[in-house]
């Protein structure tokens, strides 16, 4: 993981280098809410820096890390002129770390919050700085995946690792340049592409704790001007109880299929296809009866559909550009009880973006101005079928938005990098809405010191569930709702020492939301929502550390204070709930036996936090202790084409809850096989 000028250490465990890579890769074009101790990590951070300080004396060398894909702009941008925030997680961590979902992986970054209803397959929210769990957006491949049926959230739960490349990580408002959903920040995961060599295929089988199994396949190659690659991942496990009482296992199925083509009908144009399908099946429990999780037959199936389209124009020797994309995404959520259909919930998100951009001036890198139009169209269904006590609740309802964007980069003198950013959304049910953005980056010595900072405005649209309800006898929706709004703006330093073999960026942050969307009692046991007054803020500070110890041990570390607070009914500020002051992690990587093997130690620690009690009226707060994750995982390559792993996780089993209520996994153990041929 890192930020700023890195993503994981370049170079392999093991190789001749111990320097840290400069900052010459690009950052390229990226095509139900809840209202949430001793810091016992600290010497682990302290233990690092002082062993960077010790091993600094290792052999440099000219390693590089390749180009990488992000949001940080609507072009491409070195990374050392970005001014926001952002940390990146790569294809050689995603691998060793042998993480099942993408959102373990996400945790350890700085910022990033994690609250989930138990193991597997469970409800699983991030929180970016304290913001809301549905005020981050999505992309897979650049494409927009937040589901307008799961209250504008993107469903962590059903996203795997396997076609990973890499992950990237935007933080502080961007709805400048991507609109609504990235009022906090924005995620891209980039997926594998192996069309470099005329064929290459990988496959991997797996089996452990929980009888879980798992497997998957890739293949891909090129030929000419021609490039694909299509992979398969199945997961299965049986589970464990999540409730505190019972011994019921909630099990869980995950089968995504992936596609990616490409093909260069000329110098000048390009076209690519993306598609991914995920099929789903969880087992949950009732919380009807006492607030809290109990034993039950209760099963939700989910089916996701994402489709892109893209055609990219280069004209004028690549000073002026063009791209049009089509998106498409759709969601299906049955929930079933005893196998009986109970309800069902239905999303649809499908969108076409058009920008043009031109190089200005005789220096086309120093200056570039960018216009784009965003159209999009949400849908959302849901029916209560068989049932005619709760045929009041079906509804179907549906919006759309245009967005005008227009984004400068400019470099005025040489290591001072701004960039601006304006955006105007046209609305078919809210008022009209001007957001922006600022960003700068200062490089005062040739590459050693960065300095960044940003400043932006976002605006979160009400979801289709505040605005219509769910059940006129539980939940009323407000159509009179407004927008909620924001302001947030961060400053840090990224700096290198010891020849690029320690780097670390610190940066502090602060965020004010206005028109919070806040739940409401009504009489009878009802439930409605609002827009609040005052405003909530978050603030904080970010630290992350990438330090090479020796030529075969690498390591990278994160800390993150969040202090997040809203107003309650008497004004007085109270801290909201699932937001840990304290996070931290540590990862160490040791190559050995020449290359062939890899060691890999995560640690992984949340502060204590607030929840909520709603086995209680009305709902009193509790805390959540804090807790530390240690994973342990290993590898060895018999071969160039076949490796052996295994994997440890919640090595210590710790018994920890992230929402209150819902145990999360203990100590488990896994082990499995991988073979590859023609891989990059």
């Amino acid at each position: 993981m890192g930020s700023g000028c890195g993503g994981r250490l370049a170079g392999h465990p093991g190789a001749a280098s111990s320097a840290l890579p400069p900052c010459r890769y690009a950052l390229q074009r990226a095509g139900s809410r809840a209202k949430g101790g001793t810091m016992h990590f600290r010497p682990c951070l302290h233990g690092l820096i002082a062993g960077a300080a010790l091993f600094a004396g290792a052999a440099a060398a000219d390693d590089r890390i390749e180009n990488i894909v992000s949001t940080a702009s609507r072009t491409e941008l070195p990374a050392a002129r970005v001014g926001s925030a952002f940390s990146v997680v790569d294809r050689a961590l995603i691998e060793r770390r042998q993480a099942v979902l993408a959102s373990d992986l996400l945790q350890d970054l700085p910022g990033v919050a994690v609250s989930r209803l138990g193991g597997p397959g469970s409800q699983t929210q991030l929180r970016l700085r304290g913001a809301e769990a549905n005020h981050v957006l999505v992309l897979i491949d650049g494409m927009p995946v937040n589901d307008p049926a799961a209250a504008d959230e993107f469903s962590f739960e059903q996203f795997t690792s396997w076609d990973l490349e890499r992950i990237e990580l935007i933080r502080g408002p961007q709805s400048a340049l991507w609109g609504s959903d990235a009022m906090a920040g924005a995620i891209n995961f980039i997926t594998r592409r192996d069309g470099a060599a005329p064929l290459s295929a990988a496959g991997f089988a797996e089996g452990g704790s929980f009888d879980s199994r798992r497997a998957g396949l890739r293949a891909g190659g090129g030929r000419g001007r021609f490039s694909g690659t299509a992979s398969l991942s199945w997961f299965e496990t049986d589970g464990e109880n999540i409730a505190r009482q019972g011994d019921e296992r909630d099990g869980y199925e995950n089968l995504t299929l992936g596609l990616h083509t490409a093909f260069e009908v000329s110098e000048q144009l390009a076209l690519e296809l993306t598609a991914r399908h995920t099929d789903a099946s969880a087992d949950f429990d009732d919380t009807f009866a006492t607030g809290l999780p109990t034993d039950a037959d209760l099963v939700t199936d989910t089916r996701y559909w994402y489709l892109q389209g893209a055609a990219e124009l280069a004209l004028q020797d690549g000073r002026w550009r063009q791209r049009l994309t089509a998106h498409w995404l759709d969601s299906e959520r049955k929930n079933r009880d005893a196998g009986r259909l109970t309800d069902r919930s239905d999303g649809e998100r499908s969108g076409l973006r058009y920008q043009s951009s031109w190089a200005l001036g005789k220096a086309p890198d120093r200056y570039q101005l960018t216009a784009a139009i965003d159209y999009e169209k949400e849908e959302f269904a849901q029916a209560f079928p068989g049932n005619p006590f709760l045929s009041a609740a079906d509804q179907r309802q549906s919006r759309n938005s245009t967005g005008l964007v227009a984004e400068l980069q400019a470099q005025p003198l040489p290591g001072l990098d701004l960039n601006g950013s304006l955006r105007h959304d046209l609305n078919s049910d809210f008022k009209d809405k001007t957001t922006l953005r600022l960003t700068a980056a200062w490089r005062p010595d040739a590459g050693a010191t960065r300095l960044h900072a940003s400043y932006g405005t976002g605006m979160k649209k009400p979801t289709f569930t505040e605005l219509f309800g769910f059940f006129p006898a539980s939940f009323v929706g407000n159509p009179d709702l407004k927008p909620e709004e924001s302001s947030g703006f961060d400053i840090g330093i990224d700096q290198r020492f010891f020849d690029d073999r320690l780097r670390a960026d610190l940066t502090w942050f602060y965020a004010e939301l206005e028109n919070e969307i806040q739940t409401v009692f009504l009489p009878g046991f009802r439930s409605s929502v609002v827009n609040g007054d005052g405003r909530s803020r978050r603030q904080g500070i970010e630290l992350e550390l990438q330090a090479r110890l020796t030529p075969a041990l690498q390591a990278t570390a994160s800390y993150t204070y969040t202090e997040a607070s809203e107003p309650d009914a008497s004004g007085r500020r109270q801290r909201e709930i699932r937001r840990p002051r304290h996070m931290a992690a540590v990862n160490l990587d040791y190559g050995f036996a020449g290359d062939r093997g890899d060691l890999n130690l995560n640690l992984s620690y949340t502060g204590d936090q607030l929840d909520r009690d709603f086995s209680r009226f009305p709902s009193p707060l509790v805390t959540l202790d804090d807790y530390l994750l240690v994973n342990l995982a290993a590898s060895y390559a018999l071969g160039e084409r076949w490796s052996v792993y295994a994997r440890a996780e919640n090595l210590l089993d710790e018994d920890y809850e992230n929402v209150f209520g819902y145990r999360n996994p203990g100590r488990a153990f896994y082990a499995g096989i991988r073979a590859g041929f023609g891989q990059r």
